[in-house]
């Protein structure tokens, strides 16, 4: 496959985004994932932009997002960076091309009355990948002032209309144990039950409130009495945000 891309280059024709992903999804069916670093990176320097197909094509093909994503448990990771400490070298780097290329920008919508994830498309893999870098994402733009608080946030997962078991989607009960797991405020729309829904300013408290639980955590032995302050502190967010600061001071 790829000595035809070089002789459609030597021709002047040049490849698209749809070459290459045969390309990326032929090393995949053989396991090549170094050849598929180099790959991702070719198509970087040629300006080839990358689509949901490609995220589908590489990370279908990473053994450990693929075992995660199966048996989605309590011991799955629920962040960006602990993930890239349980994989192998060669899946980290695909996952770092992934990740900084304009995937995520092309899936999210940001304005004053909605921050939107949109996951129609990607398979397992990609949604759970690009659901843990975009929380990343709203954590960075949420906190740092420069970016408006959209009125609301919402990550679009589908009700499971075009899978294989009608009206059960992979995705939205992948969605769902993530938000369970970081104890989000966001829930079902109940306009929409493939849509998870939240205010905005709720979101923002909920992101910057798991970033700061997730350094102590480094900094402090992980006792019983921690692992229920912990909770204790996610329990008083919920439901009474007027005590978050009393809630801290107790510690």
């Amino acid at each position: 496959m790829e000595r035809i891309l070089d002789k459609m280059e030597s021709g002047g024709i040049e490849a698209d985004t749809v070459c290459a992903n045969m390309v990326l999804a032929s090393y995949g069916a053989h396991n090549a994932l170094p050849e598929m670093g180099l790959w991702l990176r070719k198509m970087k320097t040629l300006g080839i932009p990358l689509s949901t197909r490609t995220c589908n094509s590489v990370l279908n093909s990473c053994p450990t997002i693929m075992a995660l994503t199966r048996n989605l448990d309590a011991s799955c990771p629920v962040s960006i960076q602990e993930l890239m400490k349980i994989l192998s070298e060669d899946e980290a780097k695909l996952i770092k091309e992934l990740i900084e290329s304009s995937v995520l920008k092309e899936a999210m919508r940001w304005d004053t009355s909605e921050g939107k994830l949109d996951l129609h498309g990607m398979h397992l893999g990609s949604a759970y990948v690009m659901t843990l870098q975009w929380m990343e994402d709203m954590r960075n733009r949420l906190s740092n002032g420069e970016h408006v608080i959209p009125a609301e946030i919402t990550v679009v997962c589908g009700s499971g209309n075009h899978s294989t078991v009608r009206g059960e989607s992979p995705v939205k009960s992948m969605i769902t144990e993530i938000m369970a797991r970081t104890r989000s405020p966001m829930r079902i729309d109940r306009k929409n039950n493939g849509c998870f829904v939240a205010k905005g300013n709720v979101v923002k408290k909920w992101l910057l409130l798991t970033y700061e639980l997730s350094k102590e955590s480094i900094h402090r032995p992980q006792s019983f009495f921690w692992i229920f302050t912990s909770v204790e502190i996610s329990f008083v967010y919920c439901f009474y945000p007027h005590n978050l600061k009393r809630s801290f001071a107790c510690q």
